[in-house]
């Protein structure tokens, strides 16, 4: 069997009906022979599969795209899937907490690095910096660290890795000013 995932970077576990489904999302890695990067992705019980990209952050946001397609089409094809909605790309919602409380006092340093990337907007290039998932100090949420250009780096947060991901994905849009498939639309 060959090894897609590699690594495993973020994980969710969702519910399909009353049947628990554990995803979880490679770090992305240079593609072997072509050029470009590729992540790997496993869906409990469906097998591993992987997205290609110009680079580690396309392929990243390709892989967690396509979970999202291929969760989108069990659903029409019977599964029970609760999707969370289009701001996270068709991912099942992860288990509800209310308890989740993020102290901006305490500092999460940008850590293990998975994608760096000049991209073109409105008001010129900048420099993104990505940085792993990491579960909070307190053990209660994860936080992914991201920088934009040479400032002080800044944490979004999530319930879990692929929700803090998509988390610092939005945010890093937001401020930018780009469009919403910035990762794999705004390649410089």
């Amino acid at each position: 069997m060959i090894d897609r995932l590699g690594e495993v970077i973020a994980k969710r576990m969702v519910a399909d009906g009353n049947r628990s489904v554990l995803i979880e999302v490679g770090r992305p890695r240079p593609a072997a022979g072509a050029g470009g990067d590729v992540c790997g992705f496993r869906i409990e019980g469906w097998g591993e599969s992987r997205a290609t990209g110009v680079d580690a952050l396309a392929a990243l946001y390709r892989a967690l795209v396509e979970i999202g397609t291929q969760l989108t089409r069990a659903n029409e094809a019977g599964a029970q899937f609760a999707v969370a909605g289009p701001a996270e790309l068709g991912f099942p919602a992860p288990p509800a907490r209310g308890d989740v409380d993020h102290d901006p006092g305490i500092e999460y340093a940008l850590g293990d690095l998975l994608a760096i990337r000049t991209v073109s907007a409105a008001d010129g290039p900048h420099t993104i910096t990505i940085g792993r998932p990491v579960c909070s100090s307190d053990s209660q949420f994860y936080v992914c660290p991201f920088r934009i250009d040479g400032s002080r780096h800044a944490v979004a947060s999530g319930l879990d890795e692929i929700q803090a991901l998509l988390t610092a994905i939005r945010m890093i849009g937001a401020w930018l000013e780009l469009p919403g498939d910035w990762p794999i639309s705004r390649l410089t």
